[in-house]
């Protein structure tokens, strides 16, 4: 496995490097939406067209927008990654302690599939993200 490090850069790198490898990719998990734009910009580079389907991560704008307008076919969905996650996770950890109760080891806060149907309500033109 070779890893991104949740860059686009680092993510061009290693998708053209599987580009070259590979001579079929049906689909290309990225992980997060930065990291997706590298993907997609070394698909372009090399001309693939057997990459049907890459998938992100985070919910960021850009992403969701693709999805709403249907830009790119390749991008169907995405999954949300709010910073309220962050928040939700704060405080449940805060609650227990106050609490005096032990934290579990394993805390799951779920995300949402973007699709088509719901993208407009994860679309936030004004956000840095």
């Amino acid at each position: 496995a070779k890893y991104a490090n949740w860059n686009r850069d680092d993510a061009f790198k290693v998708t053209q490097d599987y580009l070259t490898r590979f001579k079929e990719i049906d689909a290309i998990w990225a992980a997060d939406d930065d990291m997706a734009v590298g993907v997609l910009k070394a698909i372009e580079q090399a001309k693939r067209t057997d990459i049907k389907v890459v998938f992100g991560g985070a919910g960021a704008k850009g992403m969701v927008k693709t999805i709403m307008d249907n830009k790119d076919p390749r991008i169907q969905a995405d999954v949300s990654y709010s910073p309220k996650f962050i928040y939700d996770a704060i405080k449940l950890t805060a609650e227990a302690r106050l609490k005096g109760e032990k934290l579990p080891a394993t805390t799951i806060i779920p995300s949402v599939l973007i699709t088509k149907d719901n993208a407009k309500d994860f679309y936030h033109p004004d956000s840095p993200f």
